[in-house]
């Protein structure tokens, strides 16, 4: 009997590994990731421009992504670390239905939702639908982005924001959304 729980519990480690594996983002070298999966260590709450407010109610950490409760939360979120206009950021993204958020880079926003309900229609045939998680790419040079979207380019040159003075930042507006493996790469 007692070898028999042994194997069960290798099976299970064995068959159970890919699966925790899968969630864990892999960084590659040189990306830095910004959340922790655990809590908002890094991050404050501030206005859209980044102003501080002290106030991340709404903001949580639930199953190893940033959550937002848009119907309580008074504030957007700001990364305390600051990048350059030659980076790549990728995160994930997970929107409720008819979801509404945005990602500031640099201060100006790129508008994140749940694009096959929500529009802007252009996004939605890349889109995964409402509760699904959705892989979003910058690859900025000299301020301007490829912006890919699930792998398919969805904007050629999108022009980063003004102030370098701001980490990344995670709006609040309608809905709710989760966001994880937020990772940075400064270009050389």
């Amino acid at each position: 009997m007692r070898r028999n729980c042994t194997a069960l519990v290798a099976v299970l480690m064995i068959v159970g590994l890919p699966w925790s594996l899968a969630e864990e983002p892999t960084t590659g070298e040189g990306f830095v990731r910004l959340d922790n999966g655990k809590d908002l260590t890094g991050w404050y709450g501030a206005t859209a421009s980044g102003k501080p407010t002290g106030n991340t109610t709404g903001w949580t950490v639930v199953n190893g992504a940033i959550h937002l409760d848009s119907s309580v939360a008074r504030s957007c979120l700001f990364s305390e670390r600051k990048h350059s206009r030659n980076v790549i950021i990728r995160l994930q993204f997970r929107a409720s239905e008819g979801a509404d958020s945005g990602i500031f880079i640099h201060g100006k926003q790129f508008q994140i939702r749940d694009y096959p309900n929500a529009g802007p229609k252009k996004y939605a045939p890349a889109a995964k639908p409402a509760g699904k998680w959705n892989d979003l790419e910058f690859d900025f040079t000299d301020g301007v982005a490829v912006v890919k979207l699930n792998g398919r380019v969805v904007e050629k040159a999108w022009k980063i924001g003004d102030n370098p003075d701001v980490g990344i930042g995670l709006q609040r507006e309608k809905g709710e959304f989760d966001f994880r493996h937020i990772l940075l790469k400064e270009k050389k």
